[in-house]
């Protein structure tokens, strides 16, 4: 993959989208999985490595009409994001 690996700020832009209807859960986890699957993803950042397995799972099924992940965990992951960098901007 060519492209420069996700930051923490894209993927907080991502979830806020998928948050607020602008995009889908399908494509936000589609998005994640390209990143996922790709042999070498050149992604250093353990923080974004999680989110991006997670967000890959976005659109997990656990029935034909019931999604494994909602909202809950949307905003669960994006909260767990807001915090790295907290954490960060304390060092």
């Amino acid at each position: 993959m060519s492209l420069l690996p996700p930051t923490r700020d894209l993927l907080k832009a991502r979830l806020l989208d998928l948050l607020a209807g602008r995009t889908t859960r399908e494509e936000v986890a589609d998005w994640a999985v390209e990143w996922v699957r790709e042999p070498r993803p050149d992604v250093h950042d353990p923080v974004v490595w999680e989110a991006l397995t997670q967000m890959a799972g976005a659109d997990l099924r656990v029935s034909p009409t019931a999604y494994l992940h909602g909202e809950s965990d949307f905003h669960a992951w994006l909260d767990a994001l807001e915090l790295a960098d907290e954490e960060r901007s304390d060092e």
